[in-house]
């Protein structure tokens, strides 16, 4: 939240900054003025000291850090789908996962953007009445921005081309932004799952793996929004692939256009939007593997923003919600996708052999198939622990010693 100071001034100054903002007939005085108003505008509104410094309240048990989860799309606009699979749906799935695992922190206040019956009510109540003040706010950073940009004292920079957002959806996704900032959320989660346009949509595509869009390093919420990032990517990485389209491989992406992180800096509060993954992506087809991915890709997600605030982090038995793992028939290649081989190829990735040498997980991801990846691997674990023969799949003296290692006590 922004500093409180910083806030009576920018009433002040709104109107004047408009002004300004509309006129090409600088003075030496307005110039100066410019320049105070782009100050203000970009100020921080979050870092890494402010978000440590509300932590360190909470855990005196004074007032908690708030977050809130945005389960990207709704019942109106449900974004991409593959075979029957909403995105909207796995993304409630996902969203509501991480608010167990978050509301169960004494630390933190954790509200749900929607559930399953429909928009959280304070937010529902402040998209139906609040229109005129959505808009003004929509209008005057827009307008504020645009002038910046133009004068030289912000530098547009779009990394990633987007779809523009329909109308409706645009408006909730500022609603939301300007209900963040009046309730002082202090980190914001949109979760989604990715898609890409090509011409066989039934048809699974050619990119894989997650990315973390944060605001641009201009923008207000840019340094606290980073850190999180850096947390949550560190663990997400571990067991999952991070993007190959082009331009979304740097893992964690800065970007001035997307409404859910702030653009036109609509947001104070520490702000990520995490695509996890590609919609047609393996570990999401088959229902009984993607609730165990989801999951996992939920508590990899709390187990970062805990990294990030703890020093040293309680320790979980595991660090995945895909072990232990009781393994009690042999695994074959090309068995059909199951939990034993999610298990196992978590374990491996533990190993340090999966995926193995000179692959990486977009080419052999954690998906539940039992392939070659998962053979190589095999043999390697095989090899690792002298049991013999290697023959690369887990019979009863590679599950007894899986069990021995990875096995639920």
């Amino acid at each position: 939240m922004r500093k409180i100071l910083l806030a009576a001034i920018c009433i002040g100054v709104f109107a004047l900054a408009v002004n300004f903002a509309s006129r090409s007939d600088y003075s030496e005085f307005s110039l100066r003025f410019r320049d105070f108003v782009a100050s203000l505008f970009f100020i921080d509104s979050t870092t890494k000291e402010t978000l440590k410094s509300a932590y360190e309240k909470a855990d005196k048990g004074e007032e908690k850090l708030s977050i809130l989860i945005v389960p990207g799309h709704d019942s109106v606009q449900s974004g991409t789908e593959f075979r029957g699979m909403k995105e909207a749906s796995i993304t409630l799935d996902l969203g509501e996962e991480l608010y167990r695992l978050l509301a169960a922190d004494a630390h933190f206040d954790v509200r749900l953007s929607r559930t399953r019956t429909g928009y959280d009510p304070s937010i529902a109540e402040f998209l139906r009445e609040k229109k005129t003040e959505i808009d003004e706010f929509v209008k005057i950073q827009k307008a504020l921005m645009s002038r910046y940009v133009a004068l030289g004292k912000i530098e547009s920079r779009i990394l990633v081309e987007h779809n523009k957002a329909p109308v409706d959806t645009a408006y909730k996704l500022y609603g939301i932004n300007k209900w963040a900032n009046e309730n002082g959320a202090d980190i914001i989660l949109h979760i989604h799952f990715n898609d890409y346009p090509r011409s066989m949509r039934s048809a699974s595509g050619i990119y894989s793996g997650f990315s973390v869009y944060i605001p641009e390093s201009q923008y207000s919420n840019a340094k606290g929004s980073r850190v999180i990032a850096e947390a949550v990517y560190k663990r997400l990485a571990r067991f999952y692939p991070s993007s190959n389209l082009p331009k979304e491989d740097a893992g964690i992406v800065e970007d001035q256009e997307l409404i859910a992180i702030g653009s036109n800096n609509t947001v104070d509060g520490a702000a990520l939007l995490i695509e996890y993954g590609y919609i047609y992506e393996p570990h999401l087809q088959n229902i009984v593997i993607r609730q165990k991915a989801i999951s996992d890709l939920a508590f990899q997600t709390y187990l970062g923003i805990m990294d990030f605030f703890e020093s040293d982090p309680k320790k979980e038995s595991y660090e995945t919600r895909l072990l232990p793992y009781k393994w009690q028939e042999d695994i074959f290649r090309a068995s059909a996708a199951k939990k034993d081989t999610l298990s196992l190829q978590a374990a491996l990735i533990i190993e340090g052999l999966y995926p193995p040498a000179g692959s990486s997980l977009n080419e052999c991801p954690m998906s539940g198939n039992f392939g070659a990846c998962t053979e190589k691997a095999v043999k390697a674990f095989q090899g690792k622990y002298g049991i013999l023969p290697q023959t690369g799949y887990a019979g009863e003296k590679t599950r007894a010693k899986l069990n021995e290692l990875y096995g639920a006590k």
